[in-house]
């Protein structure tokens, strides 16, 4: 999995860039989709621009990305017009890249030049189209990659695409895949590559039961947020899971922490950072263990974002009602039916949290619904929706947008160090 924010990106303060995974057939990441805004001085959040200007950052953004060491992730951006198919506004070295044109680009026979020199380079080139005549029969014939809508469409509608595009040389991908039957029945239509929210909605299957060490996970959740846990009980708990004890301590001795000399107990621990301090990053630990898979790595990073995220907000708004660390927890816990592919209201029964925060969390209208709604918008690149909570709140947005870059940053860090 690969999550680290480049630090040239996150200076440019107007930029918020968002990533996607893109899921194989096997559920493992194939790559990232970059959504890039430009947040405007005058607090509005545009829309998704493709220019040549944001084109060339977002190249700079995946070449850190790449340097980074994940070798193996294809990276797509989107270019809509022809503004940037120039030559000269791509670089000698394009590994991993992948050109995804859409709208007018794709009816530009430059485009079709263009797939050469895009693999001369090291790329790949993808069309975004809902029927094969939208898009230049040449430059469909030298596309790698074909990517197809699903927003909107019924399953016979699916299948008739398939079988229009049978003829073409480039992998399907379905794109804005929102719920786990669309993306199975994608999948037996033989797409490759899957994109859009589902990955982060519960896989709810009939009759489902949770396995054991889920069961016990949520134990340790309801235990750790359990106003009546003190030290001792904190202690004893920790110390009961051998994984969760070795997890921690190597956790806290990270360079996050910062501390000179090593942590080799609990008790130790509990001195130097507090009680609630502990216990707030056991229940980090024990959230981002809850499911290990790609998808599970990537769902952990949106939760552990969000927390960031949304506890800086309330840090910085004078309006919000909740504290900072109840907005941390809302960020933590939103994606916990994700995590354990189990309803929301029945996975939260097993855990201690404030009864709003809990409403907010299984849907009913409140603050805290609101703020989740607001993060799923910034996720899915719908700016505008996300423009509209941040002004009720008063808040910057170009400073928001810095904030964002902040956290992804950060959660990068975190979940790197967990896992080393």
């Amino acid at each position: 999995m690969m999550r680290d924010t480049p630090e040239d990106v996150q200076e440019q303060k107007q930029l918020l860039i968002v990533k996607q995974p893109i899921f194989d057939r096997n559920k493992s990441v194939w790559g990232y989709r970059f959504l890039v805004n430009h947040v405007q001085e005058d607090g509005n959040i545009a829309g998704e621009r493709s220019d040549l200007e944001l084109v060339t950052e977002q190249l700079a953004s995946i070449f850190a990305y790449r340097e980074s060491g994940a070798t193996e992730i294809f990276f797509v951006l989107s270019v809509k017009d022809e503004t940037p198919l120039e030559q000269t506004a791509f670089p000698l070295n394009l590994a991993n890249c992948v050109l995804s044109m859409s709208g007018e680009a794709v009816n530009l026979r430059q485009c079709s030049h263009l797939a050469d020199l895009v693999r001369e380079r090291g790329g790949l080139l993808a069309a975004e189209a809902d029927d094969p005549s939208d898009v230049l029969e040449v430059v469909l014939k030298q596309c790698d990659v074909v990517k197809v809508s699903m927003a909107g469409k019924n399953p016979a509608e699916i299948v008739t695409l398939c079988q229009k595009f049978k003829g073409c040389s480039g992998k399907l991908m379905a794109a804005n895949v929102e719920n786990w039957e669309t993306y199975e029945g994608a999948r037996a239509l033989g797409f490759q590559y899957f994109q859009g929210s589902f990955f982060g909605m519960p896989e709810v299957k009939a009759a489902k039961v949770l396995q054991s060490t889920s069961v016990a996970k949520l134990q340790l959740l309801k235990a750790l947020n359990s106003p009546d846990c003190g030290m001792d009980e904190l202690a004893s708990i920790i110390a009961s899971d051998i994984s969760l004890s070795y997890r921690i301590l190597r956790y806290i001795n990270s360079a996050s922490f910062g501390f000179q000399t090593q942590i080799k107990s609990i008790q130790q621990a509990v001195t130097l950072l507090g009680l609630k301090e502990l216990k707030h990053w056991c229940t980090v630990v024990v959230m981002t263990d809850i499911d290990s898979t790609p998808k599970g790595e990537e769902v952990a990073y949106t939760a552990l974002l969000r927390a960031r995220f949304l506890s800086r907000f309330a840090e910085l708004s004078t309006t919000v009602t909740p504290s900072p660390d109840s907005m941390f927890m809302l960020g933590l816990f939103s994606k916990l039916d994700a995590l354990l592919s189990f309803p929301m209201e029945q996975a939260l029964e097993n855990v201690s949290l404030d009864t709003n925060l809990m409403d907010g969390l299984c849907g009913v209208p409140n603050e805290y619904n609101t703020l989740t709604r607001m993060m799923e918008s910034i996720e899915a690149g719908d700016c505008s929706e996300a423009s509209k909570v941040l002004k009720q709140y008063a808040v910057n947005c170009v400073e928001m947008a810095a904030e964002y870059m902040k956290a992804a940053t950060w959660t990068s860090q975190q979940l790197s160090e967990m896992q080393q």
